[in-house]
């Protein structure tokens, strides 16, 4: 029981934001349980994609980049103009990833009634009330939080699960992680974007989404996202949704 009750902690105290600020929230995006369990099942196995060398960057850069290259990406996707005029805090890494190629993907309809689908496309959770859109205008707010202060609540949580989780094999085995890094925005975005891109083409990973994955031991993570990826891909190519 006081195992139980630890895991139960643990995955309560990575969304923890520094000081008890009032977070930025993410959208709950919808997952496959089983297929989690099975990626879940070798989570210090390293995906031959996250072979390469790792970054010198700190944390604090590691998590701009990554959310910087999201937003770009995000705003390409949704033909919204992703302007940052100057960053003071992060003038290197804004000018490094803004030359970055950013790719461009296509919307999908889905039938929201299938739940058997659901898990794979993770787009459902928006709606009229906070739509896509506005999940792209809340990660602006965050960039301009970043660029002028240097932290954010949300980089505490990353933060925080490099610094007290990422080695606690407990962590990574629980059902419940994958509901925990979600609550990180690298990682919700991270999961959205790479969910959209096909399969046809190059998985494409910025450097830094790479390295955010190694410090925090979340390879497990980034093979859920791949074998969930490939299966929506399956899901199009026999029209069980439309273009």
């Amino acid at each position: 029981m006081l195992k139980l009750l630890n895991i139960g902690f643990l995955i309560y105290c990575v969304s923890c934001a520094h000081h008890f600020k009032v977070a930025e929230t993410t959208p709950e995006y919808p997952i496959s349980m089983e297929l989690l369990q099975e990626a879940q099942k070798n989570f210090d196995r390293l995906p031959a994609s996250l072979s390469d060398d790792s970054s010198p960057k700190s944390p604090r850069r590691v998590y701009f980049t990554a959310l910087y290259y999201q937003y770009l990406t995000l705003g390409n996707h949704l033909d919204m103009v992703a302007d940052l005029n100057s960053c003071p805090q992060f003038h290197h890494d804004k000018v490094e990833t803004e030359s970055f190629m950013v790719p461009k993907f296509s919307m999908i309809k889905m039938n929201k009634n299938n739940g058997e689908l659901t898990p794979f496309f993770p787009e459902v959770a928006f709606n009229k009330k906070f739509s896509i859109q506005d999940h792209f205008l809340s990660i602006k707010k965050e960039i301009d939080n970043l660029c002028e202060e240097g932290t954010s609540d949300n980089y505490f949580k990353f933060d925080n699960l490099i610094t007290h989780y990422a080695s606690r094999s407990t962590f990574h085995r629980h059902p419940d992680a994958m509901k925990s890094v979600l609550k990180i925005p690298v990682f919700a975005n991270y999961y959205l974007l790479k969910m959209f891109q096909s399969s046809q083409r190059q998985f494409l990973v910025h450097p830094e989404e790479k390295q955010m994955i190694k410090l925090t031991n979340t390879h497990w993570f980034e093979n859920y996202v791949l074998k969930a990826q490939s299966l929506r891909q399956q899901m199009i190519r026999t029209k069980m949704v439309q273009r």
